[in-house]
């Protein structure tokens, strides 16, 4: 049989208890389960026992870490794991996530949504980049391709007009350079915020067209 050698307060945000095990194992418990397995200094566990209450503290511990996780701002499911991976609770990260899931607390299509529309309104970019960006943050394509065409179509805005939009602003700012340059410089911003390349130049042409795309008398 082991025994109980420690029952101290957990530091931290979560609260609950660090249990010490023969001088030697100590993992966290919450109130909730401390108080459901009565737990305290001298308890006496066996073999199965500590292992079943090591496997609730674990799943325990990973959804308070993953709700904790979530109260800050909206995260992918691959963001959530890697999280519970880094406190050591690999083991225990899909059965959170699941559970997230289907509490409301994490739902990738949502999240996918919600980040276009902020894009869109705030720093615009190419329908490429804005699925890349989603990609990189663990949003699968299907679910990235979906969100950026729904989000465009919820937004009552077109790529091309995205692409005018971002253009004519930062055109504003080139207004000192000689022509040739500011083209340069247009083209390159706008290639570097995901609009397409052959879109790109066309407007760049329109906004600031060259001498030699004049007709000749």
């Amino acid at each position: 049989m082991s025994v109980v050698t420690a029952l101290d307060k957990a530091p931290g945000r979560l609260g609950g208890f660090l249990l010490e095990v023969d001088e030697v194992a100590r993992f966290r418990v919450s109130v909730d389960l401390c108080q459901g397995r009565d737990l305290h200094v001298g308890a006496r566990l066996s073999a199965a026992q500590l292992e079943a209450l090591a496997r609730e503290a674990g799943q325990s511990e990973a959804m308070d870490r993953a709700a904790h996780y979530l109260s800050y701002r909206p995260r992918t499911c691959r963001e959530v794991r890697r999280y519970l991976q880094k406190h050591g609770l690999s083991q225990h990260a899909e059965a959170a996530i699941a559970r997230c899931t289907e509490l409301g607390y994490l739902d990738d299509q949502a999240y996918a949504c919600a980040f276009v529309r902020e894009r869109v309104r705030l720093k615009p970019r190419g329908r490429p980049r804005l699925v890349s960006e989603l990609l990189a943050r663990g949003v699968d394509r299907d679910t990235a391709e979906l969100a950026v065409a729904a989000t465009l179509e919820e937004e009552g805005i077109s790529e091309a007009a995205l692409l005018r939009d971002v253009a004519l602003r930062r055109a504003r700012s080139l207004q000192k350079l000689d022509p040739p340059a500011a083209r340069r410089r247009l083209s390159a911003y706008l290639a570097r915020r995901g609009f397409r390349t052959g879109e790109i130049r066309e407007l760049v042409r329109e906004l600031l067209p060259d001498a030699s795309d004049s007709p000749h008398d």
